[in-house]
Parts: C-alpha cells; sequence; structure tokens
C-alpha cells in the first residue's frame, strides 16, 4: 500500500502554480449545506478528509469562462477524497457535486485503489448546474497514478475555453472506461459517444434477458433479429 500525499498528486497532475490551493475542506464545514441527516451520516462514515487540490479560474490560468443557454464553465475545481473504507465513492461525488457550483474532478482514494470521478454538467435557470451523468475512470491501483495522472495533466489538455478543458478530461476519462469495458479497439472517444455505448449495451442485454424468458418462437426470432441489429450497430460504434 502506498502513501499517497496531496503534494504529489498535484505535482503529478502538472497543475500551474497560480492554480494550486492544497487546502484541507472541513467536513464541518460542509454538514450545514446539507439537508438531509442521512447524508451527512453517510459523508461522517465514508470520508476521512477532502482536500482541495486546485482551482482553474480565468485569473489564474488565462482560459477564458465558457456559458451557453446549457452550460457554464465559470470555474474548474479538483478535489481528493480519500475514503474510509471502500465507499460509495460514486454517491461521493454526486454529493459533492450538489454543494460544490462549479464542474468538478475528484479523485477518490480508496484503500490500494483509486478512482477519479467527472460529469457533464447542465445550466439550470437559476444558472446553478445540475449533475446530469456522471463518467468515472476505472479503478486504478496507487502505484499506476503518476502514469493516470501524466495523461490527463494540465499540459496536455486542450485549453481554448474552461468547456474545451473540462470535456478534455472527461473525454479522456470516458476513453479508459471504455477501453476497460469495451476492449482496446476502442478509439478515442468523447462523453456522447460513451453514453450511446452504454445505451446499445443495455439495450442488448435486456434484450438478451427477454429472449430467454420469451416462450413464443415467433416473437424470440423477431427479437433475435433486432439484437442482431444491436450488435450491428454497437460494432459499427465501436470501430468508427
Amino acid at each position: 500500500m502506498i502513501h499517497l500525499e496531496t503534494k504529489d498528486v498535484i505535482k503529478w497532475w502538472g497543475f500551474p502554480n497560480s492554480t494550486i490551493i492544497n487546502r484541507n475542506l472541513p467536513k464541518t464545514q460542509i454538514y450545514p449545506h446539507m439537508k438531509e441527516a442521512t447524508d451527512k451520516h453517510f459523508l461522517q462514515d465514508s470520508v476521512q478528509n477532502i482536500y482541495v487540490l486546485a482551482t482553474l479560474r480565468k485569473d489564474n490560468t488565462n482560459i477564458d469562462v465558457y456559458e451557453d443557454d446549457k452550460e457554464l464553465y465559470q470555474e474548474i475545481q479538483f478535489l481528493y477524497v480519500k475514503t474510509k473504507g471502500k465507499g460509495d465513492s460514486t454517491k461521493i461525488y454526486k454529493m459533492l457535486s450538489l454543494l460544490i457550483p462549479y464542474p468538478l474532478v475528484i479523485l477518490t482514494d480508496e484503500p490500494d485503489s483509486f478512482t477519479i470521478y467527472t460529469g457533464r454538467f447542465e445550466k439550470k435557470s437559476t444558472g446553478y448546474l445540475n449533475l446530469a451523468n456522471i463518467y468515472p475512470s476505472p479503478v486504478y491501483q496507487d502505484e499506476e497514478l503518476q502514469m493516470v495522472l501524466h495523461r490527463i495533466s494540465f499540459i496536455n489538455l486542450p485549453n481554448q475555453n474552461m468547456k474545451v478543458l473540462y470535456d478534455g478530461i472527461r473525454d479522456e476519462i470516458a476513453t479508459f472506461m471504455a477501453k476497460v469495458q469495451y476492449g482496446e479497439t476502442v478509439g478515442h472517444i468523447d462523453s456522447e459517444k460513451k453514453d450511446k455505448l452504454d445505451d446499445l449495451k443495455k439495450q442488448m442485454e435486456d434484450l438478451r434477458s427477454n429472449i430467454k424468458k420469451e416462450p413464443q418462437l415467433n416473437r424470440k426470432i423477431d427479437m433475435q433479429m433486432k439484437l442482431k441489429k444491436l450488435k450491428d450497430e454497437f460494432s459499427s460504434e465501436i470501430n468508427h
């Protein structure tokens, strides 16, 4: 088991000095903003420490803010969350995304392994962000962390504006996961294509399950034909 320190994570991730925070975020500061007692208990029981690693803004990066009718990227925050055990890191990401009004990249450190979480955010009429979907990396072993963070380090990302930069991180994470789920033949993909692959995969699994249960031969054959079309579509998406 490797003892990870935030200064190493920050160095490997390659944040510009002007963006580095490296400060503990006490859970006591978070509790007053949580409405549900069950959420407070979950945070208390599952999370050991939360650190703000870095914050990217226009004034410390010279990267432009992005805003349109559906999206808003004013600031990007990078957090490091040390869990108390093999907790539900996805739930931790959802919870913190509700409390922090910026697109988040969260590195969760569980015993002997870590996962990097990104999301897709939509702007609500109030100006706040709604988490529309979550994109976790594969579960990596601690000794792989330096290599993985280098691949999504600041100098390797597009930076025309904050949205482009965040999308660059998210798409790399989506590609990492797709290669694990669907094979190394998957090329570089964006999050929308990852969503489509996941949806096709789920449709195929549901159809296979229904085919096994279907007693009528003609319906079974019809469903098998639909499954063949889905397989072809899935294969086409993988190879393009």
